[in-house]
C-alpha cells in the first residue's frame, strides 16, 4: 500500500485550513480530487487538536498526517482496482467481561471450546489491515483491558499508518492503566454509556457502579491527553422520555470530545428481535438531535441513523471495515453474525477479497444491513430462535441477491 508511489499527498495547515498537493505521476490528474477532499474537512468542526494537527472525530487520524492522508489513498485505490478496501480494523482481543449487559452483541460468540487468539495471531491481522489500508485500529471486547496484553498490541500498531482506539466499559480506568494506554500510544477510547441514568445504566450492566467509575476513567483519560467519546444507542424509550438528550447535554458538560449514537440494532441477545429496530421518525429524532448538539456545543456528535442511511456513507460492513471475534471470525461489522473466514486458517487480505467479492457484498449498500427487512429475510430470519454464531456464509442459500434498492421500506 504505501509503495503507491503513483500518487501521494503532501499537505500543510495555513490560517487554519488543510491545504495540500497530489504528488506522483497521478498527482496533477487527482489534484482536484484532492482539493474536493480538503474542502470537505475544512467545513467540518474541529473537535480537538493533537500536536497542532485538527481532529474531527475520535475515529480518524488527526489531519493532516500521513496517516490522516492514507484515506485519500485508499480512495485512489479503490478507484485504480474496483473494489473496496478497509478503513477500520475491527478487533476483539477477548470476549471476557466483567459486565453482563442484557443488550450484548459479542455474547453470542463466546465459546469455552475455542481457544482466543494469541498475541502473534492478532498482530498478524493488524499488519493485514494496515497493507489493506486501514487507518484505524479499535480495540474491542469483550472488555479489551482484561487483556494485558492489550499496551503491547496498542504500541504495535504503526503510528505513521493508523491510530489505535479501545471501546471500553470503564470499569479498569484507574490512573495507572490510563498511564499505560498513554505510553503505549492510545489515540482514542469510546466509553459505552447506556442511560443518562446511573441507576439503569449499572442495572443494564449488572454491576454497580459501573456508570460512575465510566465518568470517573474519562476524566482521567482526557488529563492524559487521551480523546474521549462516549459510545451509545437509541431506543424507543430513551427518545421518548429524553433521556438520549440528557446524555448529550452530560456529554457535552463533562468535557468528551465526541458521541456516537448507534441505532439500536438487532443483534447479538436481540438478534431476532426486529421490534427494537427504531421508525422512520425516531431516526429523524435522533438526527434532529446530533445537529442541535454538533452545532450548538464544542463536542462532535455521530448520528448512525444518518451516518448508516442512503443520505450518508450507508453501511460499513465490508465497504470500509472489518470485524473479528476474539477466536479468529471475520465478519462484515460486530452487528452483522456472518461469516467469512477464520485468520488462523487464511490472511486477512483473502478473508477481505472473499467477502468483497460476494455479491450481496460487493458494492455500497445504502443502509445498515442488519435493519433491511431484505437483508434479514434472507440472512437473519431462517436462523433457529439460539443460533450458534458466527454463521459461515457457505451456509446461506444463494437464492437471492440483496438488492440495495430494496431498503426503502426503512427510509
Amino acid at each position: 500500500m504505501d509503495s503507491f508511489d503513483f500518487f501521494h499527498v503532501e499537505a500543510g495547515i495555513e490560517n487554519g485550513k488543510i491545504v495540500g498537493r497530489a504528488g506522483g505521476c497521478l498527482g496533477d490528474m487527482l489534484q482536484p480530487f484532492v482539493q474536493q477532499f480538503f474542502q470537505r474537512l475544512n467545513s467540518l468542526k474541529v473537535i480537538a487538536k493533537v500536536d497542532g494537527a485538527h481532529v474531527y472525530n475520535i475515529y480518524n487520524p488527526p489531519h493532516p498526517t500521513p496517516a490522516g492522508m492514507r484515506f485519500l489513498v485508499r480512495k485512489v485505490r479503490m478507484m485504480i482496482h474496483k473494489m473496496a478496501f478497509p478503513v477500520t480494523a475491527n478487533l476483539a482481543i477477548t470476549h471476557k467481561c466483567q459486565c453482563q449487559c442484557i443488550h450484548c452483541s459479542a455474547d453470542p460468540f463466546k465459546d469455552p471450546t475455542r481457544e482466543e487468539l494469541s498475541v502473534e495471531e492478532i498482530k498478524k491481522v493488524v499488519d493485514g489491515a494496515l497493507n489493506l489500508g486501514a487507518s484505524l485500529v479499535i480495540y474491542v471486547g469483550g472488555e479489551p483491558l482484561l487483556r494485558e496484553e492489550l499496551y503491547e498490541l496498542i504500541r504495535y500498531v504503526d503510528k505513521s499508518k493508523a491510530v489505535a482506539m479501545i471501546f471500553t466499559n470503564g470499569l479498569l480506568l484507574t490512573r495507572e492503566n490510563v498511564r499505560r494506554l498513554k505510553e503505549a500510544g492510545l489515540y482514542s477510547m469510546n466509553i459505552s454509556i447506556d442511560h443518562s441514568e446511573a441507576v439503569l445504566h449499572d442495572d443494564f450492566r449488572k454491576v454497580v457502579g459501573c456508570y460512575e467509575k465510566a465518568f470517573q476513567g474519562a476524566r482521567l483519560a482526557r488529563e492524559a491527553g487521551i480523546l474521549t467519546g462516549i459510545s451509545t444507542y437509541a431506543t424507543h424509550e430513551n427518545l421518548k422520555y429524553g433521556h438520549l438528550e440528557k446524555l448529550l447535554q452530560i456529554a457535552n458538560s463533562e468535557g468528551f470530545h465526541e458521541v456516537t449514537i448507534f441505532d439500536c440494532i438487532p443483534s447479538g441477545k436481540y438478534l431476532k428481535d426486529a421490534s427494537k429496530i427504531l421508525t422512520p421518525s425516531e431516526r429523524k429524532q435522533v438526527i434532529a438531535l446530533a445537529k442541535k448538539y454538533y452545532e450548538t456545543t464544542p463536542i462532535g456528535v455521530n448520528a448512525m441513523a444518518l451516518i448508516n442511511s442512503p443520505l450518508g456513507v450507508g453501511c460499513y460492513g465490508a465497504h470500509s471495515q472489518f470485524y473479528m471475534t476474539a477466536y479468529g471470525d471475520i465478519n462484515p461489522c460486530d452487528f452483522n453474525p456472518i461469516n467469512f473466514g477464520n485468520v488462523r486458517d487464511m490472511p486477512i487480505q483473502e478473508i477481505w477479497k472473499k467477502m468483497v467479492s460476494h455479491p450481496d457484498f460487493n458494492r455500497r449498500f445504502p443502509s445498515c444491513r442488519m435493519q433491511s427487512k431484505a437483508y434479514r429475510r434472507k440472512y437473519i430470519d431462517p436462523l433457529p430462535a439460539d443460533p450458534k454464531l458466527p454463521i459461515p456464509i457457505e451456509s446461506i442459500p444463494n437464492n437471492f441477491v440483496v438488492s440495495p434498492e430494496d431498503v426503502a421500506a426503512l427510509y
